[in-house]
């Protein structure tokens, strides 16, 4: 009730200025005086809405009287003053402000974007070198007298030669025939880097089951064998007196 009481005021107080009204008003020293009601009464031809406008003068507002209610403008902003107190907006207080919203689905993907061009194909690499060969064959005959503990089979004149530098794996083989040795022994590849200190190149191949072709299988390199070193194959014999070995075959294979 308040709010519309305000109105009317304001449109007593707008119209006494403008001279549009049907009340009747009059001049005073400290202002026009209207006795309402006021109506609004747009002139012929008028194309908008009635309105009531106030200008900011930017002057000082009115003293607020007790007894009265006083509308008046300032900064752009509507101030009231009821029964002499202070003038204040009409204006409320803003509200809390509300929960976030969910959130909303998920939009679909956007479309592919064309495939780029292939690239250039880059230069051969260098070729490479190969490891090496596959299989060398070593002394072998009917049957070897093999003393007791470390003997080699032949002797230095059937050592080989073999550049091992791109080897990465190596294995033994050998044949035996019927006659073998006590348990515990074993056939084995070595090198030398030197020529006088032998180094195990292969795993140990039991020499103590007749008949058959036995294998080390096949191992990694030893990493200080990668290279061009002399290599012999060695028995040891585990009885205490020499004895007949029948082996047939000697290979070491490498990849």
């Amino acid at each position: 009730m308040k709010r519309y009481l305000l109105i009317v005021i304001l449109m007593i107080a707008i119209l006494s200025l403008s001279g549009i009204s049907w009340a009747q008003c009059s001049t005073g020293q400290s202002g026009t005086t209207c006795s309402g009601p006021l109506n609004v009464q747009p002139q012929p031809g008028n194309t908008a809405q009635s309105a009531i406008t106030l200008i900011d003068l930017g002057l000082p507002l009115p003293n607020p009287t007790v007894g009265e209610y006083t509308l008046s403008i300032a900064s752009g902003m509507i101030l009231e003053s009821d029964n002499g107190n202070s003038y204040h907006s009409l204006m409320g207080p803003s509200g809390p402000q509300g929960p976030i919203g969910a959130n909303g689905a998920t939009g679909p993907a956007g479309a592919q974007g064309p495939q780029g061009p292939t690239g250039t194909e880059g230069s051969p690499g260098p070729t490479g070198t190969s490891a090496a060969p596959a299989d060398y064959s070593f002394f072998y005959e009917p049957g070897f007298n093999a003393a007791a503990g470390t003997s080699e089979f032949g002797n230095s004149l059937d050592r080989d030669q073999i550049d091992m530098t791109n080897a990465v794996s190596v294995r033994f083989l050998l044949t035996l025939a019927a006659s073998v040795l006590p348990g515990g022994s074993y056939a084995q590849a070595e090198y030398t880097p030197d020529g006088v200190n032998w180094y195990a190149l292969s795993a140990e191949v039991p020499v103590t089951t007749p008949t058959g072709i036995y294998s080390s299988g096949w191992q990694g390199l030893p990493a200080e064998a990668s290279g061009d070193y002399v290599v012999r194959i060695v028995v040891y014999n585990a009885g205490t007196s020499a004895a007949q070995l029948g082996v047939r075959q000697l290979h070491l294979q490498f990849r």
